[in-house]
């Protein structure tokens, strides 16, 4: 992998958006039963999907475009498009196949991404 590349930043990212996910997911868990904390546990992992598909984009652009600005960019393009569709897609499946508790999955998508706030502190 090229030395440039720094995943340090989004692999500490991913530790704290699974924090996230375990806290909220026991506090439904707690406070609603088994079927709110499925459902905070689904909308947290559509947040840490999205982060492994940026961190995958992230690693794909460093080995294949390297220096080259316009190819860098098509990538980041190409990340925020399927990032915004594995989004939609995961919720439509959330709500529409697997009948989820509306809720506790927004819930807990919403707490998870709460972590870009506080993962990037140093």
């Amino acid at each position: 992998m090229d030395r440039r590349l720094r995943v340090q930043p989004i692999n500490n990212l991913i530790k704290m958006q699974f924090v996230f996910l375990v806290l909220v997911s026991f506090f439904f868990l707690w406070w609603q039963g088994g079927s709110a904390a499925i459902a905070s546990l689904f909308g947290s992992s559509i947040v840490i999907a999205n982060t492994l598909l940026q961190r995958w984009h992230l690693i794909a652009a460093a080995k294949q475009a390297k220096s080259n600005a316009s190819m860098n960019l098509g990538k980041a393009y190409r990340c925020v498009i399927e990032r915004w569709l594995l989004t939609i897609v995961m919720f439509a499946v959330g709500f529409a196949v697997l009948a989820l508790l509306p809720l506790p999955m927004m819930a807990g998508f919403i707490v998870t991404q709460f972590a870009l706030l506080f993962g990037n502190m140093n």
